[in-house]
């Protein structure tokens, strides 16, 4: 089996600015505040009857050659929020995109109405997995904040299954929306960017 279709890569900087941790708590308990657990339901539904309509509408050709393009511009933004967020970089998605997260998509397969709206049932495994790998990376996020709030460095090791996690997730939403027929894996070894000098 070759490379997924869907590879993100970070490039989490060697020094961290510790006031960036101060603004993602107050972020994140915005977000939280706002019934954050709902969207995503609201989302995890939703993924697979909006791919369902496109692909009864336009058929699966034009669905990955016009929508999968824009599905996947609306993922690399929130792939790089999200690595905002989990500490893997200081750089918010507005200020500078693309710099030090890269999410490529190999938009591919031959979704039909009836496969995207299956993926509502066949996610459900991935995404269990991801609850439990979520769950971890939420202690290691105490972890890295506290280093970096102490050494203003977050260690590889939380860094790397900060990653792998944040990893899993887009593969799962690739997979979810039908741009890609490859169910989620978890592949070792990491593929993040080495730490860059650059601050």
């Amino acid at each position: 089996m070759g490379p997924h279709p869907v590879c993100l890569r970070i490039d989490t900087p060697p020094r961290m600015d510790r006031v960036q941790v101060l603004i993602r708590i107050l972020l994140l308990a915005a977000v939280g505040s706002v019934g954050c657990s709902s969207v995503y339901w609201l989302v995890y539904l939703a993924l697979p009857a909006v791919a369902a309509l496109v692909v009864s509408q336009k058929g699966a050709e034009r669905y990955l050659s016009e929508d999968a393009p824009r599905i996947a511009r609306v993922l690399r933004w929130v792939a790089a929020a999200y690595a905002y967020l989990w500490l893997l970089t200081d750089d918010f998605p507005m200020s500078n995109p693309g710099r030090r997260v890269i999410l490529e998509i190999d938009a591919g397969g031959a979704p039909t109405i009836a496969s995207a709206l299956a993926r509502a049932m066949t996610s459900l495994p991935a995404l269990v997995f991801l609850a439990v790998l979520s769950v971890a990376a939420a202690l290691l996020w105490l972890v890295g904040a506290v280093s970096i709030l102490a050494v203003q460095r977050i260690p590889k090791g939380v860094s790397d299954f900060l990653a792998l996690t944040l990893r899993y997730q887009f593969r799962l939403l690739a997979y979810h929306s039908s741009i890609v027929d490859r169910y989620p894996s978890v592949e070792l070894p990491l593929t993040n960017l080495p730490h860059s000098d650059a601050v």
